[in-house]
């Protein structure tokens, strides 16, 4: 996790805001267990605030408590992933559609250098791609002017992060890095002034996660299906 420092005015609400932003760039993954004692160090700070900070996010769902002294970062199963999802999908979409509407030309120079950066960190870097991937979906919802919808959003990105994670992990580098990836799609449709398409585009790309869904789906009834047979050779 990259440590940012942390003035001693508000520690709390400071630590709050840089956990929650580390789960949407997804700096931690499905799963990964964090102890309190192991965060205040890393943050230079003391114990107190970090529990206050950790358990405001255990009451977002975005963590889950296992023991008194840690938490775990959530394993989401597909219908929450899906749920989400479509969440995503519909109001990622109103705000796409809204730049499409208004985007200016120095708005579009900002999300092509955004989309170099994401395909140059594609080919090198998983989490950074991630990083940077929520940074353009986030530039979207800033433009676009709607601070209910973005609210929300962010929320679903809290809980998501984590996975997205994983998408970059294994989706193949020349699928992230080639022309057919959605964000060309959406600048292009932003040159052309064509909300319509800029929400299409965005939309799309939101649903590409699906492959991953249906991964995690597949490697779970492998684990049933395993287990089950490991219980009948004992019997």
């Amino acid at each position: 996790m990259a440590v940012k420092p942390v003035s001693r005015e508000n520690l709390s609400s400071q630590l709050y805001s840089s956990l929650r932003a580390a789960l949407m760039e997804g700096q931690f993954a499905p799963g990964q267990r964090l102890t309190i004692s192991t965060v205040a160090e890393e943050y230079g700070t003391s114990i107190t605030p970090v529990r206050e900070a950790i358990f405001r996010l255990v009451s977002e769902r975005a963590l889950e408590v296992r023991a008194a002294t840690s938490v775990q970062v959530p394993r989401m199963g597909p219908a929450d992933l899906r749920e989400i999802q479509r969440i995503r999908v519909e109001l990622e979409g109103v705000a796409a559609y809204r730049v499409g509407e208004i985007a200016t030309a120095e708005n579009i120079a900002e999300f092509e250098r955004i989309n170099a950066a994401f395909i140059k960190a594609a080919a090198t870097s998983s989490s950074e791609a991630a990083r940077i991937n929520r940074e353009f979906h986030f530039a979207i919802l800033h433009i676009a002017g709607m601070p209910i919808v973005e609210g929300i959003c962010e929320n679903m990105w809290v809980l998501m992060g984590p996975f997205l994670r994983i998408f970059h992990e294994r989706i193949p580098v020349r699928q992230l890095t080639g022309d057919e990836h959605k964000h060309h799609d959406f600048i292009a449709a932003l040159k052309r002034h064509d909300p319509d398409a800029a929400k299409l585009a965005m939309q799309d790309d939101i649903r590409w996660s699906e492959v991953l869904v249906r991964m995690l789906e597949q490697e779970e009834a492998e684990a049933e299906r395993a287990e089950r047979e490991a219980k009948k050779s004992k019997r």
